[in-house]
């Protein structure tokens, strides 16, 4: 016969070690401390808090001696329905149970002296004399208890204390009693009968009465209602079912009802058995299958379960603001179906379904508004969607499924309203940079953002061409170019993520209409790019003024001048880039260089020489070879003058010419070509004129000098009323301005007089004296007054004009360029276009002899490709020009033939 103890080895010690040291009567019997009570007394005392853990926890260890047969202190054998006692009673004969509490000073007798009926009195146990030999008489094997009786007993304890806990109701039972019931029924190897029989016997109650008082209450209530009420009898279910503690702390004499639970009671069964079988369940799995199978499963409850919390996403889908109302219910219902395991089952279908009916009638409704709303709602909806995913912890694959139904429906299936041209368009045209990069980000999802390219393209060809032929607008082209160059590159980078393709699609856009050419009045009836011509114009406004502060900086710090113009010369040259002729920029560029070079002009050297480098390396060496030799030019003339003027200093001064000469001497093939105006040299300056040619000729034996006096510029000292002024004209003013020292005051001079002395031709003439007598700075009187010159005008000196300036800088009108000189070099680059094209021709027939029409038209637009592109109906008006002068002749098969 075994019987249990629930002391463990150390408690075991602990006795002997304290019965060693027990105190006795005056009768010589031990005394009666008051620690010795039974089980039931110890619960009742609020014992400590080690000792009680260690007797009720379930995985506490228990030692176990024999004794053949079992008898009471009084030598008599215990009766076999005296063997298990949990009932927290002492037994009623016998010796009782006592155990020592640890670290208590009152002496208890020991276990084993009253289990084997020795007296305590005679025990004169010692701890330091070391251990005695115990001696176990009577050994024999009794007979063995009547398992039946035992089992329906435990089992009917056990059945009431289940009804009670799913009442809600504490067992009448103790705990200890019922958990060592059901243990003591296991060590019986009855485990599989205890486990059916508490199978069924949770069964009974999932599928009778929790599952009828759900069915009641589903059909008086909405299903958020019957969700409602299956989540809380999941709740508690679960909690009476499967809650334990982990770590148990001390029992207090009023046990809490809730901290009763199925498992508790049958913890020895879960783990020892349960754990380990392959036809019944853990405890906590029974409870789970049951609640699926009779609850969830029950078709009464489980449309309106699923279909509740379906209803709570459409709530919160409608709702207008981002927290849903029922959110906790919501987010308990989407644990029960991972709890249940019926998840992707039963619910991700149903939410996949909705959600595409949803989603669908939401797209069809909002894109029949504008694109810009459609997008906007479309991004808040899909972060809506995805939040609503990781708020309530659905799975990826939902997520998944759900992020592609929103791909599916608000982009491949409204792909037309997304890529709509006209939309687009507008969009780009309002700069509305938020709704573009929500329209690049929804068709990115299915990999349409590179269908933007067409309406992108439209886009930049449109807007660019109003700028390149707004003629009211023309001398601010570049400017708007060059915003409208940033406002694109900023697009491209922060709404279409510097997406590949739409980045090559804007430079192939901006690259076709920056060389669109127009026939019309400023190219001579050229189709000529303007853009050439005004990217060189900028280039000389910028070189000639600098760089002009902005108004926000100049109350801060003085900026770097010379980076903020290298800057804006790398932006412009952005631009010369996209230009495929370059032949007219060429031209307008060496005639503005020429200029500033000659006037002095330029507002920085360095910034002449960066612009020249950064062409050379942009365009090769032969494209800037003349206008490198302009500038060689320019200081071999400092040279000539250095050396006229030191031969001046050794002259007498009688010998030195009457006026100051400041000559450049430049080579005719680098330098622009200049018509040749005539005009009549007043005799003083022809004097010196003629003196620094003579200068000239004796030092450089054949050469000659061909004067434009239509370039040259001086300075004159005035005398009016209000004191004496220096005025910087140009040759022609100078001219017309001498003319007045020879008449008295207050006398005038006609139109037709000035134009006997002066021999200058009319629009000469007429562009002269509108600059000195209807300008800002009037030194002479027009009679009548009026803003154009006609040839009746008579003119007088303007004694009386006044200025704060004391050196004064009228506005030199010839050195403007006209619109007869933007004609003049519009045509010689059509001419010189022309003959490149010819020599191209001749060049390609050379070599190959016989060629066909395609493979001609295809070589001469690759020959002549560096200096921009040709239309083949320019090459083919070339070609008959050449066959009329017999430098090639038709052959056939539509071919070509040179002749030699």
């Amino acid at each position: 016969m075994q019987q249990n103890s629930s002391a463990d080895p150390e408690q075991r010690s602990g006795k002997r070690k304290s019965s060693g040291k027990r105190k006795l009567s005056d009768q010589g019997e031990p005394s009666q401390p008051q620690s010795q009570r039974t089980i039931s007394e110890l619960l009742s005392s609020n014992p400590s808090r080690d000792d009680l853990s260690q007797n009720l926890s379930p995985s506490s260890k228990r030692s176990r001696f024999s004794v053949s047969p079992s008898r009471s202190a009084a030598g008599h054998p215990v009766s076999p329905n005296k063997m298990y006692n949990f009932s927290g009673s002492p037994p009623k004969n016998g010796a009782a149970f006592v155990r020592s509490i640890p670290g208590s000073n009152v002496n208890v007798p020991s276990v084993k002296a009253q289990a084997f009926g020795t007296n305590v009195c005679q025990n004169n146990f010692s701890p330091h004399a070391g251990a005695k030999k115990l001696v176990v008489k009577n050994l024999r094997t009794g007979p063995r208890v009547n398992q039946e009786p035992y089992f329906d007993k435990i089992w009917a304890q056990l059945d009431a204390a289940l009804s009670a806990i799913f009442d809600g109701q504490k067992p009448e039972i103790s705990l200890e009693e019922l958990y060592k019931g059901a243990e003591n029924i296991c060590r019986q190897e009855r485990a599989a009968v205890l486990a059916k029989k508490v199978q069924e016997r949770c069964k009974d109650y999932v599928a009778g009465k929790l599952r009828d008082n759900l069915v009641t209450r589903a059909g008086g209530g909405t299903d958020v209602d019957t969700l409602r009420a299956v989540i809380e009898a999941w709740s508690v279910w679960h909690s009476r079912l499967v809650r334990y503690r982990e770590q148990y702390k001390p029992l207090t004499v009023e046990l809490n009802v809730t901290q009763i639970t199925v498992r508790w009671i049958f913890y020895y069964l879960d783990q020892s058995f349960l754990l380990h079988s392959k036809d019944f369940p853990v405890i906590q799995e029974m409870g789970l299958i049951q609640f699926r199978a009779y609850v969830f499963g029950d078709q009464s409850l489980k449309p309106k379960i699923l279909r509740g919390a379906c209803d709570l996403i459409a709530a919160d889908r409608g709702a207008e603001t981002s927290t849903i109302p029922d959110a906790s219910l919501l987010r308990d219902a989407i644990e029960l179906f991972h709890s249940l395991d019926v998840y992707s089952s039963d619910f991700e279908p149903l939410f996949i379904s909705d959600s595409h009916n949803y989603i669908n009638s939401w797209a069809q409704r909002e894109s029949a508004g504008y694109l810009a709303s459609y997008v906007d709602n479309s991004q808040h909806l899909i972060d809506r969607e995805v939040e609503r995913c990781t708020l309530f912890s659905l799975n990826r694959s939902t997520k998944q499924k759900l992020s592609e139904l929103l791909d599916e429906i608000l982009v491949a299936e409204h792909e037309a309203v997304l890529l709509s041209e006209n939309d687009v368009l507008g969009l780009m045209r309002s700069g509305n940079k938020t709704a573009l990069k929500q329209l690049y980000s929804l068709l990115n999802r299915r990999s349409l953002a590179s269908k933007l390219k067409s309406a992108f393209s439209h886009f930049i060809i449109e807007e660019g061409s109003s700028i390149v032929f707004d003629e009211t607008n023309e001398v601010d082209m570049v400017v708007h170019l060059l915003q409208f160059k940033k406002q694109l590159d900023d697009t491209v980078r922060e709404s279409f993520d510097r997406n590949e393709v739409l980045g090559h699609t804007l430079r192939e856009a901006f690259g076709q209409f920056m060389n669109l050419g127009k026939k019309g009045e400023s190219t001579a009836g050229t189709d000529n790019p303007k853009t050439g011509e005004m990217i060189a114009k900028y280039v000389d406004r910028l070189l000639k003024g600098g760089w002009k502060m902005p108004a926000s900086q100049q109350d801060v710090a003085m900026a770097d001048e010379d980076a903020e113009i290298n800057r804006q010369l790398d932006q412009v040259l952005d631009l010369f880039r996209f230009v495929q002729g370059k032949a007219v920029f060429e031209a307008f560029y060496k005639n503005d260089l020429a200029r500033r070079l000659l006037m002095g002009r330029s507002a920085s050297d360095d910034a002449e020489k960066s612009m020249l480098g950064r062409l050379k390396k942009e365009c090769g060496s032969s494209f800037t070879h003349n206008l490198e030799t302009m500038f060689k030019d320019m200081e071999v003339a400092r040279d000539e003058m250095a050396a006229y003027s030191a031969l001046n200093r050794e002259r007498d001064r009688k010998d030195r010419p009457p006026v100051d000469l400041s000559v450049s001497v430049l080579s005719a093939a680098a330098w622009p070509s200049y018509a040749d105006v005539p005009v009549q040299i007043p005799p003083n300056i022809a004097a010196s004129i003629n003196d620094f040619q003579e200068f000239y000729c004796n030092k450089h034996t054949g050469r000659r000098l061909n004067w434009k006096h239509q370039l040259a510029h001086c300075q004159l000292r005035a005398r009016f009323l209000k004191g004496s002024k220096e005025l910087v004209v140009s040759s022609f003013q100078a001219i017309v301005l001498l003319l007045f020292n020879d008449i008295g005051e207050g006398e005038t001079l006609r139109y037709s007089v000035i134009q006997t002395a002066t021999g200058l031709s009319d629009p000469e003439l007429k562009r002269t004296l509108q600059s000195l007598a209807c300008a800002k700075y009037r030194v002479l009187i027009k009679n009548p007054k009026g803003k154009e010159v006609e040839t009746t005008d008579e003119f007088s000196y303007n004694a009386s004009f006044t200025d704060a300036k004391m050196r004064i800088k009228i506005n030199q009108i010839q050195l403007k360029e006209t619109k007869e000189e933007n004609k003049s070099t519009h045509e010689r680059v059509a001419a010189d276009r022309h003959y490149e094209t010819q020599a191209a021709i001749v060049r390609i027939m050379k070599s190959r002899k016989t060629i066909t029409h395609a493979e001609l038209i295809a070589e001469v637009i690759e020959a002549t490709r560096h200096r921009g592109t040709l239309q083949p109906a320019e090459i083919k008006t070339n070609i008959e020009k050449l066959i009329e002068k017999d430098y090639m002749e038709r052959a056939e098969g539509n071919q070509y033939k040179y002749v030699a």
